[in-house]
């Protein structure tokens, strides 16, 4: 693991977003090759260079006969990012604080975590740990703060091995009277990020409230306790040394605050919410001052005032999907007459709002964006179960189905409105999993996407990538147990750590899921993922541009391959090399790792 200045260095090596997908659907491969992203245009441009030596892709229900995979450890396609793996940690977590979590955290490869996590960001005020006096309806107001969550204690959590993501609230000042402050979010960079004897002015807020200086907030954070706490002793953690927080997002979720209908699922007090909930729709749909565009004129300032205090940050606004679809918050239900399932929900979105909020969003602050937050909360529920619970297959798809249409969209759209900036811009995909609400029958399918999905993103040059959440169960549950997710991304980190290279892979077999790493001492790892779940797999492996030979180790992790406690063993695996055929269970991640001829 490694300390935050070791990720800023890495960091350094990793930029914007990747430029190819080979393997994948070839619509992104297109729009990547088309587009120069900054220092990953030449290694992306190796990778388009051989599509033809990747296997043809079948599309089957099933795994039948042998399936072929190819891979070129010559062809780079991107490097983990160094705060790629990470995990969602909330402030209402009672167990954020539990002393085992680093070890656990740092075994499953996390580097990052992001905070104060998902709505709560919006009516949380970091330098009182307290939520908006909100006029905001109860249910939005996510007031239940877990004890010592405060960024004082939390930053013990990672300090030393990683590093955070940070919201910043956008949704609600103090005083609950009106939007967030950007005051108050340069203060929070100031906190974590400046030096005590830094004298530049962060000032007083629209309500008038003084933010004083940065050296004041760094110099709290220097400071021990006061043996008379004056309510910020929480905040003297004795730290004179910067946390150097780079990654900082201005609200979550933003686009649910309302504008596009419903009561909204995000606090946004930049329009007031009515006395009765039920005419939050009358008075807020199409609210100017819910607007993307409006959202997009206070992310400028917020991201001036945060520079101000640190110019090395980056600053990132919150989009939507720009696929068309609906936000799923509602069971589906028979209807008694027709008998058809349909889906009842508080109003209906427009299925293209999130393209709506996306344009409109870059349209304005497209050119000072550093990076886009994107939520993927993936997979629907199946017909089979009445429409209740998850549909194992369309999950395990999404990868493949999904996501590269998504970001194939996303890029579209930068080219359209971000001007140069284009080659700057990065995606941090803040929120990633299946939809909460859904029903799991079979834990380890969510343990198989979550490796897919993250190293897919990865793959498509995510800086960061976040778990929805860190106690959520399938990562881990309330007593640290670890859960699916985690041994999910645990396979990534025994596949590559970050900085490492991720090289050209492919499948004859949509249902078998390939992903390689080339390693400085010439040695390679695979991971292969069967969604199958019912035949095993016959793998044959081919592997082109360097020179490997047995025995290796081989990792499993499935159904018929239970984990440890906190970890997945390993054993040693003597037929591999260049070419080799091995066999991957049904609903199983495979990590070989084969070292190279000596």
């Amino acid at each position: 693991m490694c300390s935050v200045r070791q990720l800023n260095g890495c960091d350094r090596k990793f930029r914007t977003l990747a430029l190819s997908t080979v393997g994948r659907v070839s619509v992104v491969a297109v729009m990547f090759a088309q587009v120069a992203f900054g220092q990953m245009q030449q290694l992306n441009r190796q990778d388009v260079g051989r599509p033809q030596d990747m296997p043809e892709v079948t599309v089957a229900p099933e795994i039948k006969g042998v399936v072929k995979v190819t891979i070129d450890m010559d062809k780079g396609r991107t490097f983990m990012a160094p705060r790629a793996m990470a995990v969602n940690a909330s402030i209402a977590d009672d167990h954020l604080m539990d002393p085992e979590l680093p070890a656990l955290l740092r075994g499953a490869g996390i580097t990052t975590l992001r905070y104060p996590a998902g709505p709560f960001a919006d009516n949380f005020h970091w330098s009182t740990n307290k939520p908006s006096n909100s006029q905001a309806p109860v249910p939005l107001r996510y007031s239940g703060l877990a004890p010592n969550t405060d960024f004082g204690h939390f930053v013990h959590v990672f300090d030393g091995w990683g590093t955070t993501v940070i919201t910043v609230n956008y949704g609600s000042n103090q005083e609950g009277t009106g939007g967030g402050e950007p005051a108050e979010a340069a203060a929070w960079v100031a906190y974590a990020n400046g030096n005590p004897t830094d004298t530049n002015v962060i000032g007083k807020d629209s309500t008038g409230y003084d933010w004083q200086t940065v050296g004041y907030w760094a110099s709290l954070r220097a400071s021990p306790p006061l043996a008379t706490d004056d309510g910020k002793n929480f905040l003297r953690i004795n730290h004179p040394q910067l946390f150097n927080v780079k990654y900082w997002e201005v609200g979550n979720e933003v686009y649910k605050n309302g504008f596009y209908g419903g009561e909204g699922q995000e606090v946004d007090i930049h329009a007031p919410y009515p006395k009765d909930a039920k005419d939050n729709d009358k008075q807020r749909r199409k609210n100017p001052n819910l607007s993307p565009a409006a959202y997009a004129k206070a992310f400028l300032l917020f991201s001036k005032a945060m520079k101000a205090v640190d110019p090395r940050i980056k600053v990132g606004a919150s989009l939507d999907s720009p696929l068309a679809n609906k936000w799923d918050v509602q069971e589906w239900t028979q209807d008694p007459v027709s008998k058809q399932y349909v889906q009842h929900t508080s109003f209906q979105k427009a299925a293209d709002s999130g393209l709506d909020w996306d344009r409109n969003v870059l349209q304005v602050a497209g050119k000072d964006i550093d990076f886009v937050a994107l939520h993927w909360n993936a997979g629907n529920t199946s017909q089979a179960s009445n429409w209740k619970e998850l549909d194992n297959g369309n999950l395990l798809s999404a990868p493949i189905d999904e996501l590269p249409t998504l970001i194939a969209t996303l890029l579209q759209l930068f080219q359209k409105y971000c001007g140069q900036n284009v080659q700057n811009i990065q995606l941090l995909a803040t929120d990633v999993g299946p939809k909460s609400f859904i029903k799991v029958t079979d834990p380890n399918v969510v343990g198989l996407f979550a490796a897919d999905a993250y190293l897919s993103l990865m793959e498509d040059g995510a800086a960061n990538i976040d778990w929805s959440d860190l106690h959520s169960g399938s990562f881990l549950n309330e007593n640290n147990k670890s859960g699916s997710a985690y041994f999910g991304l645990q396979m990534i980190h025994n596949l590559l750590t970050f900085n490492e290279t991720l090289v050209a892979a492919g499948s004859s077999h949509a249902l078998l899921s390939v992903h390689a790493a080339s390693h400085k001492n010439g040695s390679l790892s695979v991971m292969l993922i069967n969604k199958d779940p019912k035949n095993n797999a016959t793998v044959k492996v081919t592997v082109n541009g360097g020179k490997l030979a047995g025995p290796g180790m081989r990792f499993d992790y499935g159904r018929s391959n239970p984990p440890g406690e906190k970890a997945v063993s390993g054993a040693q695996i003597d037929e591999v090399g260049n070419s080799f055929t091995l066999t991957v269970p049904s609903y199983t991640v495979t990590d070989v790792l084969i070292p190279q001829v000596h």
